[in-house]
């Protein structure tokens, strides 16, 4: 009880102390800012750094950087104290994630050295689609000193305003959203590709690719036939690293050092046998792109006889058995009357 009436007396003191400030106040001579004088911030001297996104097609990119560059230079030109010091432009790959944006590392950096003070972007899509990466960028510029933020055209955002901080997040939230449903689009389309038999195929060891047919390379197809012959005969991937190593036969890359890795990626690829197994990683975070291997979480398609073979499929199957690459017994053809060898989860791969 008595600690009742000790806290209810403070309080009435701290009130009483309070009216009698008011009554007693001094005179406060206010500071104006920049708003209340009427002055327009966006006109004080900076130094500009414009960030934007161009086309993954070598023409197109061109076109676009330069458009946008002329586009800037023209903006600029409207606020006498600007200068542009220089446009950042990244591939229009997807915003989702910062790691491959060079460009965009590259003005953050910039900002942080004190070359830039202000930047200015399109729209928080062409900024970021993530908005943890959105926010987390803009506070950081913001707590730099001095200030640098960051306007978004169309969104009529600057980030050095108080009261944006909400509206960044709730706006890049949108952006966010957008980038989802974009992918999952694009996933549901490459998926509807896969399971009509219309594989995504790259170039390949031993092929010649015009869009996707594959073609047998006479020269490749040699080294890949003597590759699975050797396995086939006993001799471990090391010894036939030796073997391409020692006859100097040039790998994937050009050049003669062949890595177990490739040699093993080949003696375990269905595309050898003529077959396309599609969806083998999936990716497990948009935002980071980090893929795993398909073990049963999503569906894969199969395709047999898509193209033309190099190795018989009696020899590659043999092949798998003696890597353990794959469970012999997972899969059953009726065309072929017998069990199959598709890729599956163990691996004991003869590697000394």
């Amino acid at each position: 009880m008595q600690n009742n009436e000790d806290s209810q007396s403070r309080r009435k003191q701290i009130a009483e102390n309070l009216r009698s400030s008011f009554n007693n106040s001094r005179n406060v001579r206010i500071i104006p800012s920049r708003q209340d004088l009427g002055q327009d911030t966006i006109d004080s001297p900076e130094r500009i750094g414009a960030y934007c996104r161009v086309s993954t097609k070598a023409d197109a990119q061109v076109e676009s950087y330069e458009m946008q560059k002329k586009y800037y230079e023209d903006y600029i030109l409207k606020h006498p104290s600007w200068t542009l010091v220089d446009i950042y432009a990244d591939e229009g790959i997807s915003a989702t994630s910062m790691k491959n944006r060079k460009d965009f590392l590259r003005l953050v950096q910039d900002c942080k050295s004190g070359r830039i003070t202000k930047v200015i972007t399109k729209s928080i899509s062409r900024f970021a689609r993530n908005v943890v990466d959105c926010v987390e960028t803009a506070r950081m510029l913001k707590n730099l000193t001095p200030p640098v933020g960051i306007v978004f055209e169309t969104d009529n955002l600057d980030t050095l305003r108080n009261d944006i901080g909400s509206q960044l997040s709730i706006r890049a939230s949108f952006a966010e959203y957008e980038s989802v449903t974009k992918s999952n689009a694009i996933r549901w389309g490459i998926k509807s590709r896969f399971a009509n038999g219309i594989p995504a195929l790259r170039d390949l060891y031993g092929y010649s690719r015009n869009k996707r047919i594959l073609t047998i390379d006479p020269n490749e197809s040699h080294v890949i036939r003597m590759m699975y012959q050797q396995v086939a005969n006993g001799h471990s991937i090391a010894e036939v690293q030796r073997i391409l190593r020692s006859t100097r036969v040039p790998s994937p890359n050009g050049n003669t050092d062949w890595s177990s890795s490739t040699i093993l990626y080949i003696l375990t690829n269905e595309k050898y046998c003529g077959d396309v197994h599609m969806q083998k990683t999936i990716t497990i975070d948009m935002f980071s792109h980090k893929s795993i291997k398909n073990d049963g979480y999503e569906r894969g398609y199969y395709i047999e006889n898509y193209h033309p073979a190099i190795i018989q499929r009696d020899l590659w199957n043999r092949v798998q058995r003696i890597l353990g690459k794959c469970e012999f017994n997972a899969y059953f053809s009726e065309s072929e009357n017998e069990f199959q060898c598709l890729p599956g989860r163990k691996f004991k791969a003869m590697l000394a």
